[in-house]
C-alpha cells in the first residue's frame, strides 16, 4: 500500500491552535480512508506562539533552524519508506523535500497554497526558490482556478486544482439565534484588509451607531496595535467588540451566531475561512479578489465588493443586512 509523508511548516498545536488546520484535516481524512500517512512539521510551533507579521530576523532564523532539525531525521533516515512526499508550500518545506530527493527518491507533490502570490510582489529570492521547486516537483497542486492561472503565467508550471476542503464534522449549520451582525476573524496583516473594514465603519459611523449593530472583530499579528489605535482615534472603538486569536471550536460558535462574516482581503488565493463561514450559515461579504469569487454565489451565500474600496464594502454590508435582517 502507498505510504505518504505530509511535510508542512506550521501545524495546529496547543501554542498555535489555528495554524494550518486544513493540513490536520487532510492528514486525518487520509487515515480515515485507510491510507498510511505520517506528518512532519516544524517543532518551533509546538513550543512558541507565532503571529503572522510580528517576526524579525531572529525569530525567522529560529524557525528555519527548527524546521531543518525537525525534517532531517525524516528526509535522510526514514523517508525511503514513503512513495510520496507532499509538501504544503513551495519554499518551506518544498526546498527541503527537493534537496533531499537523492536520499528518499519519493515522488514530490508540491501544494502551492498561496504564498506564491506574495512572492510575486518583489520577485526576489523567495520567488526564484519557489519557481525552482515548482518546476522540479513531480506534481504541483493548488487551491483555485485563480492560482492555477497565476502559476502557469508567472511560474511557468502546470498545476491541478485540489480544493483544500473544510472539516464538515466541525463547520456545519445549526439553527441558533444570530446575535452578532458583523464578524471578522483573521491575521492582523496588510493583505487581510482589516483597515478597509475599520475605515468603512469610521466613515459611515452614524449608520452603525443608529442601527446598534453588534460588531465583533478578532485579530492578532503585526498590525494589531495599529488597528486598535486607529479605532480609538476614529472614535469607533466603542462600537466594536475586539478580541484576539480564538481556537477552532470558538470560531465555529462565532460563525453560527453571526449574520454576516466579512472577508475584506486585498489578496486571497482562495479564502478557506469564507467557505467555513458559509458552511455555518453566515452570509459572506468579501472582496472580489483571487479565488473568492469561485465559491461566492452573489445574492445567495454572499456578496462581493470592489477590492480595496471601503465605500463599496459599506454598501455591500448594508445590502447584506437587508438580505439577512
Amino acid at each position: 500500500m502507498m505510504r505518504i509523508l505530509i511535510a508542512t511548516n506550521s501545524y495546529p498545536t496547543s501554542k498555535n491552535p489555528t495554524r494550518q488546520v486544513f493540513v490536520k484535516t487532510l492528514f486525518t481524512e487520509l487515515r480515515i480512508l485507510g491510507i498510511k500517512a505520517d506528518i512532519v512539521y516544524n517543532r518551533f510551533f509546538r513550543h512558541f506562539r507565532s503571529y503572522l507579521g510580528s517576526g524579525n530576523f531572529v525569530t525567522s532564523f529560529l524557525k528555519v533552524a527548527a524546521m531543518a532539525l525537525s525534517y532531517l531525521p525524516y528526509f535522510f533516515y526514514r523517508s525511503r519508506k514513503y512513495q510520496v512526499i507532499y509538501s504544503q508550500g513551495s519554499v518551506l518545506p518544498g526546498i527541503f523535500v527537493l534537496l533531499s530527493k537523492p536520499f528518499h527518491r519519493a515522488k514530490h507533490v508540491c501544494y502551492a497554497h498561496g504564498s506564491e502570490e506574495e512572492y510575486l510582489l518583489t520577485k526576489g529570492l523567495l520567488f526564484r526558490i519557489s519557481r525552482f521547486v515548482l518546476k522540479k516537483s513531480d506534481m504541483v497542486a493548488t487551491n483555485s482556478r485563480y492560482m492555477q492561472q497565476l502559476l502557469k503565467k508567472e511560474y511557468g508550471c502546470e498545476a491541478v486544482i485540489i480544493h483544500p476542503g473544510y472539516n464538515h464534522h466541525v463547520y456545519f449549520y445549526e439553527p441558533v439565534p444570530r446575535s452578532i451582525d458583523l464578524f471578522f476573524a483573521g491575521h492582523a496583516i496588510e493583505r487581510k484588509g482589516i483597515d478597509l473594514l475599520l475605515r468603512a465603519i469610521s466613515e459611515y459611523r452614524p449608520f452603525y451607531m443608529d442601527n446598534k449593530l453588534s460588531i465583533h472583530l478578532h485579530f492578532s499579528g503585526g498590525l494589531e496595535h495599529q488597528y486598535h489605535r486607529f479605532a480609538e482615534k476614529a472614535g469607533i472603538d466603542t462600537l466594536i467588540t475586539f478580541g484576539g486569536r480564538i481556537d477552532e471550536q470558538l470560531l465555529v460558535d462565532y460563525y453560527r451566531k453571526s449574520k454576516i462574516v466579512v472577508l475584506p482581503s486585498r489578496r486571497e488565493p482562495l479564502g478557506l475561512v469564507g467557505i467555513e463561514a458559509i458552511a455555518c450559515g453566515s452570509l459572506l461579504v468579501a472582496s472580489d479578489t483571487g479565488g473568492i469569487a469561485e465559491y461566492v454565489r452573489v445574492g445567495e451565500n454572499g456578496l462581493l465588493f470592489e477590492n480595496g474600496n471601503h465605500h463599496d464594502l459599506h454598501a455591500k454590508i448594508m445590502k447584506a443586512l437587508e438580505l439577512y435582517p
